[in-house]
């Protein structure tokens, strides 16, 4: 999926979050967001997703202005440096909800959700609760039901940020590596120089 944000801002009140700014994405990048702490990269990626509007300008994708366009209705998953689970289900369970929403059959989402548990070294884990994991297998279950839907555009909000020192390090060369076959476009936002370098 292409991106484009034209000349986008957004004011809360009278104070503003995003100045005027513009960027392009092409189909299928890894893109990195590098910035501080509060400096807008969750922001920008939030109207992106469409999960905020903007005060003035657009934002398109694949050459269609989708400005006003709910959420729902958009091809995006977005993982937080602050993971969710659904406390209830398995790790299987949990990253199987999307596959399962969208209507796959049952040998598609045991495919696919072993495909991602491999890559995320989630596979012992399967039949597990999410109270039962580390914090790092918890943020990588949240991580593996995010990139499971197959989503056009991927927005990771500092994931690794929770992970150990040694699991950070080996994802952080293999996040560009898994998206190679999906086509997605990947903005990854981080305060990490180190991971800026992806």
């Amino acid at each position: 999926m292409s991106i484009e944000l034209r000349n986008v801002t957004l004011r809360v009140g009278a104070e503003p979050h995003i100045y005027e700014t513009s960027l392009t994405l092409k189909p299928g990048g890894f893109n990195i967001l590098l910035g501080t702490t509060l400096s807008g990269k969750t922001t920008l990626m939030r109207l992106m997703a469409g999960l905020e509007k903007p005060t003035t300008g657009e934002i398109w994708t694949n050459g269609t202005n989708v400005t006003g366009l709910a959420v729902q209705k958009r091809s995006v998953a977005m993982v937080y440096q602050s993971f969710i689970n659904y406390p209830s289900f398995s790790v299987f369970e949990n990253i199987a909800s999307p596959l399962k929403v969208a209507g796959l059959g049952k040998q598609e989402i045991n495919e696919k959700v072993h495909r991602f548990a491999d890559l995320l070294k989630l596979t012992p884990m399967l039949n597990r609760l999410p109270r039962e994991l580390s914090g790092g297998q918890q943020q990588r279950t949240a991580l593996a039901r995010a990139l499971v839907k197959g989503a056009e555009l991927v927005l990771l909000d500092e994931p690794l940020a929770n992970l150990d020192y040694k699991l950070r390090e080996e994802l952080r060369d293999e996040l560009p590596k898994l998206f190679e076959d999906t086509g997605s476009t990947v903005v990854y936002a981080t305060t990490e120089p180190l991971e800026a370098l992806m």
